[in-house]
């Protein structure tokens, strides 16, 4: 995959993208990165992450579907003041795959595309205050431990237009 440490990073990803045993797509150790995943991604298996950030006032657009299975995260970002634009849709299947991860303070996420969520996996989950998430896109949760979108933190809103 690619790896980067410092600030400022930009990193477009265009083309398809399939991680899986463990490993890493994109990985940006900095504040104020942005990764625009164009293409589609498929993250499967414990420990392997299609997009990860270390850092605050991250950016990942994912514009492509975001497909994640077997205990893998889709997008896993570690800092305060982070936004994620999902238009493509997910579907994330298996208990401990999760979609979009953040843990941190004031995170944005906009769903915007269709979600689906079973088997015991998670969509969207924040652990931070102050967090915002725009359900925008139909979102379909199926299977005992499935979760849509799970918050932990005080201050926190949920925006559900789309359905559910």
């Amino acid at each position: 995959g690619i790896l980067i440490d410092g600030d400022k990073a930009i990193v477009n990803n265009d083309g398809d993208n399939a991680i899986s045993n463990g490993g890493t797509g994109t990985q940006v150790n900095g504040d104020e990165a942005t990764v625009n995943n164009n293409g589609n991604t498929t993250v499967d298996g414990q420990g392997s992450t299609g997009t990860e950030i270390a850092g605050n006032n991250a950016v990942v657009n994912q514009d492509g579907t975001l497909d994640v299975s077997g205990g893998g995260h889709g997008i896993d970002i570690t800092g305060d003041s982070a936004t994620v634009d999902n238009k493509g849709g997910m579907t994330v299947t298996d208990p401990d795959s999760i979609g979009i991860l953040i843990d941190g303070d004031k995170a944005i996420v906009n769903n915007d595309g269709d979600n689906a969520i079973s088997n015991g996996g998670t969509g969207t989950q924040v652990n931070g205050d102050e967090a915002t998430v725009n359900n925008n896109g139909k979102t379909t949760v199926d299977g005992q431990g499935s979760t849509g979108t799970e918050i932990a933190g005080n201050n926190a809103v949920v925006n559900q237009d789309g359905t559910l």
